[in-house]
């Protein structure tokens, strides 16, 4: 399952390891290493770095694109309010997303098209995951899962997804899990 996603772990992330980049895995595959284990198919992996390295992240990223033949697209800002983003396609489909993580104080924010997630700085906090031999950095169970709900309540159109549906029995309690799906 996800061996799609192998060229992300083995090449990407680990560049961005060696050139010690911090970063998070968030998004589906969060909700993996959550669980211990693949629990469906993911399309891609999502991923964040903090603001100050997403210029880094960009470089070492535009590099290995060129050097493996995959193709990078930069998503920039049309408004102050707005983030930039990546997206990396493999074999001419989307496998990794990269955003930033804006900083300050002791906040983590995270900025999206009508409105900003706060969060504790603890959601840097990096956890090692390996899951079927893929090893990779999340912030705690406790952020994927309000991450998760925060999604959830941005857009509860996609609890019609069955994708999402099983993410959700994966991260939420049986009381949450009827909460959120009604």
């Amino acid at each position: 399952m996800n061996k799609h996603l192998k060229p992300v772990f083995e090449i990407l992330l680990l560049k961005l390891n060696d050139a010690q980049i911090d970063y998070w895995v968030y998004g589906g595959v969060s909700i993996a290493a959550f669980k211990g284990e693949f629990i469906r198919d993911n399309k891609d992996v999502d991923i964040f770095v903090k603001e100050t390295d997403f210029q880094k992240t960009s470089l070492i990223l535009d590099g290995l694109c060129n050097q493996n033949n995959f193709e990078i697209i930069y998503h920039r800002p049309k408004e102050s309010s707005e983030k930039p983003k990546l997206d990396i396609k493999i074999d001419g489909k989307e496998r990794m997303s990269v955003v930033p993580v804006y900083q300050k104080n002791n906040i983590a924010i995270f900025k999206y098209r009508d409105s900003n997630e706060e969060y504790s700085n603890k959601i840097l906090e990096k956890i090692e995951r390996n899951i079927s031999g893929y090893r990779f950095f999340t912030p705690q169970d406790k952020f994927i899962k309000d991450m998760f709900i925060n999604h959830i309540k941005s857009r509860p159109d996609k609890m019609n997804r069955n994708n999402f549906r099983k993410d959700a029995k994966a991260v939420l309690t049986p009381e949450e899990y009827l909460k959120y799906t009604g």
